[in-house]
């Protein structure tokens, strides 16, 4: 044939006689690429060394798959038995199947290919020569033309042999072979679905007889048995193919020349079904004959003397054995369809192969139904509604036209669901019975149009959708969405990459093929999904509903979104659409959002898909669906940007919600244009400045996740922290929550060290101290289930810049998991992020000064988590020494008495230098090994210099919390303490806490008494 260094491409290679050439030259060495429109192949090693998938009706696709050949196997074709070569599928097939073997031919000879093999067949013989059935027709190669002018078997035969004229027209420039097919039959060929030849359809028959378990079976028989043909075993069709293209006659127009390939020993039907009958073991079954199913012609025999001359080729396998070795393999192929099916299922399935079908390829459409609400109310003119109409309209023809009259592949159609208010007098006409927006829809090429007239109120859109969508489900649609008359569609070919989309979430998901949802993406709304497509599976899951009835005209698109994302089997498209009106803007309808949606409602239809995959799909996987949020003022891109290429692993579903917290920040916009088009990147933009507490809750409103993960917009996470995130989540899902553990860089400076030693970052890293039941963690690195109806939200009593917030929001979502039989928190140490020294390290208290400041709301919060202290903080005594000193002014203003202010003074000198000796005797003595603990790089003298800043520190603190007490007007809870460990660790943080407090008492005490001494 070649050298088997050339490559060989085999144009239909995943169907029945390719597959089988392609293995065999394969297996022999040559390089073969198979090209197909159907990505499955029948055997499962290996049989090519490239696998291309695509349309050969597409000239582009052709010039690019017979790149670089040296021989084309064209065995592509549209074909079956006579469930599908019938006269009412006639045109589709011959338009097909002359268009791809013309655009192969073409793209063989601009690419010089060196030889062409077509496969044609015993169908080109003329229908006179085979309407007796007393006889075989033994059919000759000449046959073809006896009678002129040709009438071959149908549009499917004249189409093989005008192609057959077609391809010898240039057997000079290309080594042409043409092999006649009769009747190939053997393993891996079509049974089932209306594609088999009758040996297949026989052996399908009588094994499901079998497996049924009937006495005296029943078996169908198209026509009236005596229908006389011959049939070839697979591999002797193999066989001769290749001999055939190794003849090497060097008159090319003679080796063009047509040869049969197949049997010259001819049965009738009957006895072919008697064969079948005792290759699967079944007696007495009787043979019921169908008169009025299509049955071909009455005899056909091959001629095989020129075959057997040119080639010195006979068949090998007698038709027994043959029959015997495809029962064989079809009675695995029917257990694997069995498979998992219950009794009722087995019984409906297996009846069911006891029928042959009729193939009605004109009935074999893809059908979008598009779902479309009119009215001619809330806009200025009623005629803008058909302006607007008319937009869409030619949108929709434009994106739509390629699909709906390409050849080959999926065959598409668009039905149109108009759904108007049966009171809308503009655009409907009593008197003509007929509406305006039907009749701009057919001008515009959509003839296909139901309209229903509604009586629902007004701006009700989910009630259309769900009533347009029950009669298109009804009406046998495959795939449905909701659009409007103000949306303009924008790019061609949306409708085959949706079915693309599909096909590619069931390979890859592991779930039955329609099981999701794909989004549009939406120009106008970037990063929502406000156009999802839905398959008629979803339909058929929830009995016809498409979204539940709580909807009324916000909210469902985002539901069927959330709703398979948590198999992660929600995508959003490249093909986008703008939504002129609507959307993130001004509606002619009132919106009305549908409240808590994201728990009951979202849960309740999750559950209805989990009871559907433990039967259809039980190897699909469920996802963990986490939101990341992410509050920003600063909007640095430095942080935002490794946060927001974070990469989940395969058990986890992830999208990132920013909420902007200044509008004005001059980055936003590089922000959007990078990320807002990403379907797992939602920004937000607040209208002002509202704070980090309000930006989460914002965050958490706009979460359908069942678990929400706040990150600071300054932290950079480790590369696996989403890894990390869903191990403790699979591990401990009953939690309340995760506190992972958020570092420091290496303090470097003396304020660095000090801001240790002072105390404040001491929970950042509280999940490496606490295992279980944390009392609370920092939002820097926190993890929360959002999935229960709590009312929980960061309380807004707190300052905008943070403090107590955080303790607060975990404080009420431990007490709602506790009460309802969940656990509190747990540390999640391995959740690692690295937050950076505020101000690049520079020294200010202001930020500790303000987090003391909402602390201090957290004693009337929670006073069963408060003690009363042993001593006042240095806070509280220099709020004395403040009161001593005011009097001390009056008294020198009034009295020009000083002696008052002097103590004063005095008091606050020493509050200052008793808290500094202290906390010299912790850190460089008794607590030594603790503070030595802390990571630090200073030494000398500067370890003295830090441990006196975390004095200064520590007081800051303590200020704030006194000022926040006054502030809240809570001057009675003046010396009680927040215990920050909620009695986690019993009362030895308090214990240690007064013994300080005691400790310092006694210094300002002594060093109080000596200044007033001396």
């Amino acid at each position: 044939m070649s050298s088997v260094r050339s490559l060989v491409v085999v144009a239909g290679g995943n169907g029945f006689i390719g597959s089988h050439v392609a293995r065999r030259l394969h297996a022999e060495g040559y390089c073969v690429r198979i090209v197909d429109i159907n990505p499955i192949s029948e055997f499962t090693e290996p049989i090519c060394d490239e696998l291309i998938i695509g349309n050969l009706c597409d000239p582009a696709f052709c010039d690019r798959v017979v790149r670089g050949a040296h021989t084309i196997f064209h065995f592509a074709a549209a074909m079956g038995g006579m469930g599908t070569i019938h006269s009412p599928n006639d045109f589709i097939i011959y338009a097909e199947n002359h268009t791809m073997t013309q655009n192969l031919l073409n793209s063989s000879l601009s690419e010089g290919v060196s030889r062409f093999f077509y496969a044609s067949s015993a169908c080109v013989y003329p229908e006179s020569m085979q309407d007796d059935s007393a006889k075989d027709v033994s059919l000759r190669e000449a046959d073809a033309f006896v009678d002129p002018p040709p009438r071959p078997q149908g549009l499917y035969g004249l189409e093989k042999l005008v192609s057959e004229i077609l391809i010898r027209q240039y057997d000079t420039a290309i080594d042409v072979r043409i092999a006649r097919f009769h009747n190939i039959y053997g393993p891996r060929g079509a049974w089932r679905n209306g594609r088999e030849k009758v040996p297949a359809a026989l052996i399908r028959k009588t094994l499901s007889a079998r497996f049924l378990g009937f006495p005296n079976p029943s078996i169908e028989i198209w026509g009236d048995g005596t229908q006389r043909r011959s049939f070839l075993f697979i591999d002797d069709c193999v066989d001769a193919i290749l001999l055939l293209m190794a003849d090497k006659d060097e008159d090319r127009r003679a080796a063009a020349q047509p040869v049969n390939i197949g049997s010259d020993y001819a049965v009738t039907v009957d006895e072919l079904a008697t064969i079948a009958l005792q290759c699967v073991g079944v007696a007495g079954a009787q043979l019921i004959h169908q008169g009025s199913r299509p049955t071909g012609v009455s005899a056909r025999n091959s001629n095989n003397e020129l075959v057997e001359r040119r080639l010195l080729w006979r068949p090998r396998e007698d038709l027994a054995n043959g029959m015997q070795r495809t029962a064989e393999w079809m009675e695995v192929e029917m257990e694997h369809s069995l498979d998992g099916l219950d009794d009722g299922q087995r019984a409906s399935l297996l009846h069911s192969f006891q029928r042959s079908q009729l193939v009605d390829l004109r009935a074999e459409w893809t059908a979008f139904a598009i779902l479309l609400p009119i009215t001619s109310r809330g806009t200025a003119d009623p005629e803008d509604c058909l302006k607007n109409l008319a937009c869409f309209s030619r949108s929709l023809f434009e994106t739509t036209w390629r699909d709906t009259h390409a050849l080959g592949g999926t065959r598409f159609r668009v039905r149109v669901y108009l759904a108007i208010d049966k009171d809308d007098s503009f655009l409907l006409d009593g008197a003509a019975q007929e509406d305006k927006a039907s009749d701009i829809l057919r001008a515009n090429g959509f003839p296909d149009i139901t309209t229903l007239l509604c009586d629902f109120p007004r701006g009700y859109i989910c009630d259309l959708w769900r009533t347009c969508v029950k009669r298109a489900w009804a009406d046998g649609c495959d795939y449905f969405i909701l659009m409007g008359d103000d949306v303009v569609l924008q790019d061609e070919g949306w409708m085959r990459h949706a079915v693309q989309e599909f096909r590619a979430i069931s390979e890859r998901e592991s779930v039955p093929y329609g099981f999701g949802c794909v989004a549009f993406t939406d120009t106008s709304f970037p990063g929502m999904p406000t156009f999802p497509i839905i398959h008629r599976t979803h339909l058929d899951i929830f009995e016809g509903e498409v979204v539940p009835q709580v909807f009324i005209n916000q909210d469902g698109d985002p539901y069927l979104y959330q709703l398979y994302r948590r198999w992660n089997c929600s995508t959003m498209f490249r093909a986008r659409i703008c939504n002129a009106v609507g959307g993130s803007e001004a509606a002619r309808y009132e919106k009305k959002y549908t409240s808590g949606w994201t728990f009951e409602t979202l849960d309740n239809g999750t559950g209805a898909l989990e009871r559907w995959l433990r039967t259809a799909a039980p190897a699909a996987q469920r996802r963990i669906t986490l939101d990341i949020i992410v509050p920003s003022h600063r909007v640095q891109l430095g942080f935002l940007e490794p946060i927001l290429s974070l990469q989940p692993s395969n058990g986890i579903s992830v999208m990132f919600i920013i909420i902007i917290d200044n509008p004005t920040s001059p980055s936003l916009s590089e922000l959007k244009q990078r990320f807002h088009h990403r379907p797992d990147v939602r920004i937000r933009v607040n209208k002002n400045n509202l704070g980090a507490s309000a930006s989460r809750n914002r965050g958490m409103f706009e979460s359908s996740a069942e678990w929400v993960f706040f990150l600071d917009d300054d932290v950079s996470p480790e590369p696996d922290i989403l890894l990390r995130a869903e191990e403790v989540i699979r591990t401990h899902p009953n939690a309340a929550g995760f506190v992972g553990n958020v570092h420091f860089p290496i303090s470097q400076s003396v304020f660095t060290t000090a801001v240790h030693l002072a105390g404040v970052t001491y929970f950042w890293d509280i999940a490496t101290k606490i295992e279980d039941d944390i009392p609370w963690g920092v939002t820097a690195s926190l993890i929360a289930r959002r999935n229960v109806p709590d009312d929980i939200q960061f309380d807004l009593r707190f300052p905008k810049t943070g403090g107590g917030e955080d303790i607060d929001f975990c404080r009420k979502k431990r007490e709602f998991a506790l009460s309802h039989g969940s656990e509190g928190f747990r540390a999640a140490p391995h959740v690692i992020a690295t937050h950076p020294w505020w101000n690049n390290g520079r020294r200010s208290y202001w930020r500790f000064y303000g987090w003391s400041k909402g602390d201090a709301r957290l004693i009337g919060l929670y006073p069963t988590l408060t003690y009363l202290d042993h001593a006042p903080s240095s806070a509280e005594l220099f709020l004395m020494s403040g009161i001593v000193l005011g009097a001390g002014v009056t008294f020198a203003s009034v009295k020009s008495d000083t002696r008052v202010f002097i103590v004063g003074f005095k008091m606050a000198l020493s509050i200052f230098l008793a808290n500094v000796v202290h906390d010299f005797y912790r850190h460089l003595w008794r607590d030594s090994a603790r503070a030595n603990a802390i990571q630090s790089s200073i030494s000398g003298w500067r370890w003295p210099s830090a441990v006196l800043e975390s004095s200064l520190i520590r007081m800051a603190s303590e200020g704030g919390r006194v000022t926040g007490l006054l502030e809240n007007g809570e001057v009675l809870y003046l010396g009680r303490r927040f215990d920050w460990f909620a009695q986690r660790w019993g009362n030895g943080p308090i214990d240690e806490e007064r013994m300080n407090s005691r400790q310092r008492m006694a210094l300002f005490i002594i060093v109080l008494a000596l200044m007033i001494k001396y």
